[in-house]
């Protein structure tokens, strides 16, 4: 490995990799380091089962990848990465045999909401309608590009809308809840639950106020869910592809230690073996903030009062986790509810229960006071429906997951080692109450626990996957704190590039591509990427 490089960036995960490639392909000279044996971050695929049954341990859901710009500007497709977009993207399926679906068909998606409410149904098609009139404005808006303050994004978007007038965009958004949202459209408690998951899987609490401000991007992406065949770590791999096919290099078992700072600039970093690596023209972060600044950089390096409040604990992190289960099954689920529509067992992702937006903030609040659910209702989803290469033949990969909290109150998150077993039984129950098949064809499961995320992937800090959390004050200029939220770092020539960044985490490539544009003009690169 040489010791100098124009460009050092730290973490392999998919930010890391995307920035990585598009400054290889710039011209530069680019290492990219990363602590952990492979490349990918949360882009991990792993048989944790049993051999031929491929789980993807964080990152499942690729949601709007068709319209990212990294795509097609890193040529992604022809790396070997394929994409499969369900037909049946999400069902809701509830105690009393009924099952909602939503579709990738507008007009199947409306009528499976009219057998539930037909006012709902026109509801939901109309303001689907309206986000979709203007998805490609907020996809620019509010993902890729450097963030705007939340009034000026109000008043940015407050001109679109269906006829000159918008029904998601008003300034009373940036005070209300997804909850008050629905229940101001909305009249069916089984449609509005099933609005409520779909923001829940996203990372979007449906009881925190300002939270409806992002409704319309979760309305336009609610049937733009989209699977990487064969795991997504096959993203991951292609990301390094194209780095490495321009130049760029990526080292694996690399820990950073520290940062080197001279006269206020990042020059380089500092390797656990004692390597020192020179960087030439800029050193960028993909990991946590409080990692960068509290471990990497040296206290004298930055302003002391940035530092006491980083110790402080001001980077907000969701006060909630997920607990999964990997299963290996011998069929795909059979639900009861398919008695009601056919359409539910080929559903790539079901809400296994939730019937009331009441039901899903009892979990919140569980989870936020150090409680498991009592009544367990995860998420399911069986990629084997829609990947053939995920599972051996006439076997499927499932997946659970339930919102639970990082730390148990009594024991911490410690806690979670002796609770594992039990409570993902109890996951496995719940799925069962819904698709009775499910009993009898586990062939082998594992529990992955809120306190296993940091210890996998030390930059989800707290157990946090979306590495910050998604509330109205930590949105937009104000993520992470208002003085890091433009990718640029008190300490010159370094930038954050990660999750922690603008918009947040899920595989977007938003966060580097976002600080690529911030790099771009303080390097004077010229910018042949598509500019959103």
């Amino acid at each position: 490995m040489r010791d100098s490089f124009d460009a050092v960036v730290i973490g392999a995960g998919h930010n890391g990799l995307t920035l990585g490639a598009y400054l290889a392909r710039s011209g530069l000279d680019v290492l990219v380091l990363e602590r952990r044996h492979e490349e990918g971050g949360g882009l991990c695929t792993e048989e944790l089962t049993r051999p031929g049954f491929l789980h993807n341990v964080h990152a499942n859901y690729h949601t709007f990848v068709d319209m990212a710009p990294p795509l097609a500007d890193l040529e992604v497709e022809s790396h070997g990465v394929t994409y499969v977009r369900p037909d049946v993207q999400m069902a809701s399926v509830f105690d009393d045999g009924t099952a909602l679906c939503v579709h990738t068909d507008l007009e199947r998606t409306c009528a499976s909401i009219a057998r539930f409410d037909e006012a709902d149904a026109e509801t939901f098609r109309r303001l689907y309608t309206e986000a979709h009139g203007f998805v490609g404005l907020l996809l620019g808006t509010l993902m890729y590009q450097p963030p705007m303050s939340v009034k000026e994004l109000t008043k940015a978007l407050a001109s679109f809308g269906v006829e000159g007038r918008s029904e998601f965009l008003s300034v009373k958004l940036r005070r209300e809840s997804i909850n008050a949202f629905l229940d101001r459209h909305f009249s069916n408690p089984k449609v509005k639950a099933h609005l409520a998951f779909h923001a829940a899987v996203c990372g979007y609490a449906n009881d925190l106020p300002g939270l409806a401000m992002s409704f319309p991007l979760l309305v336009g992406k609610i049937d733009n869910w989209n699977l990487c065949i064969g795991g997504s770590h096959r993203l991951a791999h292609a990301l390094w592809r194209d780095m490495a096919q321009h130049g760029g290099v990526m080292i694996s078992d690399a820990d950073v230690r520290s940062i080197m700072v001279e006269d206020g600039r990042a020059v380089g970093v500092v390797l656990a073996d004692g390597t020192q690596i020179t960087a030439r023209r800029l050193v960028a972060s993909t990991v946590d903030v409080e990692q960068t600044f509290l471990e990497l950089l040296a206290p004298d390096a930055f302003p002391s009062e940035l530092r006491e409040r980083i110790a402080g604990g001001a980077i907000a992190h969701q006060p909630w986790s997920l607990f999964s289960v990997h299963l290996a099954l011998s069929e795909v689920p059979r639900y009861e509810a398919a008695q009601f529509d056919p359409d539910v067992d080929r559903a790539w992702v079901v809400n296994l229960g939730y019937a009331s937006t009441e039901q899903l903030d009892d979990d919140w609040s569980a989870a936020r006071a150090g409680r498991v659910p009592k009544m367990a209702h995860p998420n399911a989803a069986v990629n084997s429906l829609y990947d053939p290469t995920d599972a051996p033949e006439g076997c499927a990969t499932g997946l659970l997951r339930q919102i639970a909290p990082f730390s148990l109150v009594g024991s911490g998150p410690g806690g979670w080692d002796g609770l594992a077993r039990w409570y993902g039984r109890h996951c496995i129950d719940a799925w069962a109450r819904f698709a009775p098949n499910v009993s009898g064809s586990v062939i082998d499961w594992v529990p992955y626990t809120p306190a296993d995320i940091p210890r996998k992937l030390r930059n989800m800090v707290q157990g946090d996957w979306m590495m910050g959390e998604v509330s109205l004050e930590n949105m937009l200029d104000r993520r992470p704190l208002p003085e890091l939220s433009q990718y640029r770092t008190p300490v010159e020539g370094l930038y954050m590039a990660g999750s922690t960044q603008h918009p947040h985490g899920f595989v977007t490539f938003a966060p580097a591509y976002n600080a690529l544009s911030v790099i771009a003009e303080d390097l004077g690169l010229e910018k042949w990427w598509y500019d959103v």
